[in-house]
């Protein structure tokens, strides 16, 4: 029967403790990413001017109404039986 010999002499050397660099730096670029598109959809200066423009041309518009038609002659009321 062979000897089972287990050995006791195992050693665990770890590295050095991580910091999670890459996890903050993907979510640095994620709150700059938003912080950036919030700019400009809602603080932009100049891209949501409220002023309305008139164009540059003269446009003269006539537009006339309609002749009212003619009132027909009110109905002749109808002659009455006798009784």
């Amino acid at each position: 029967m062979p000897d089972y010999d287990p050995k006791t002499d195992i050693h665990v050397t770890s590295g050095p403790p991580s910091g999670g660099g890459g996890l903050y730096f993907i979510v640095g670029a994620l709150v700059v990413a938003v912080l950036v598109g919030a700019y400009f959809m809602f603080g932009a200066p100049g891209l949501h001017n409220n002023v309305a423009r008139a164009p540059d041309r003269n446009v003269n518009v006539t537009v006339e109404q309609p002749r009212t038609p003619a009132q027909p002659a009110p109905a002749a009321p109808a002659p009455q039986r006798q009784q």
